[in-house]
């Protein structure tokens, strides 16, 4: 049961360490479909590790290698789609994930909108005139 406790305090001592090592972060912040993104990733761990960006768009997912440059791991890809899941795979075992979304993403009215505008004037013009 010591033993056990031990374990505890060491792991809440070194968990605010273990998040402050890894950063992952992606240029440009929400790119175009077709367009070159670049992934830097602060790992803490050096280049005798292999380490590789793994990007999934619906169940075809992808393996670039990263390289080691200048204390980050950095690969790229070509944006496949308005959104695609990343993973960060050291030594075949994954360490982060996240999601990229591209540019215009959710920020647009949909059809639906653009359909419903129409309809509630056509609407309020029919009422107006029955009345």
């Amino acid at each position: 049961m010591k033993y056990l406790a031990a374990l505890g305090i060491f792991a809440l001592v070194l968990l605010p360490y273990a998040s402050a090592m890894m950063t992952v972060e992606w240029h440009p912040e929400h790119p175009k479909k077709g367009s070159v993104v670049t992934v830097y990733a602060t790992l803490g761990v050096n280049e005798s590790h292999n380490v590789k960006l793994e990007y999934c768009v619906g169940t075809a997912c992808f393996y670039p290698s990263m390289k080691y440059e200048n204390g980050k791991w950095v690969g790229n890809f070509t944006m496949p789609a308005e959104s695609v899941d990343i993973t960060i795979l050291v030594d075949g075992e994954p360490v982060w994930n996240g999601t990229i979304t591209g540019e215009g993403k959710g920020n647009t009215p949909s059809f639906e909108i653009v359909a419903i505008i129409p309809a509630f004037i056509a609407t309020l013009l029919i009422w107006k005139r029955k009345n």
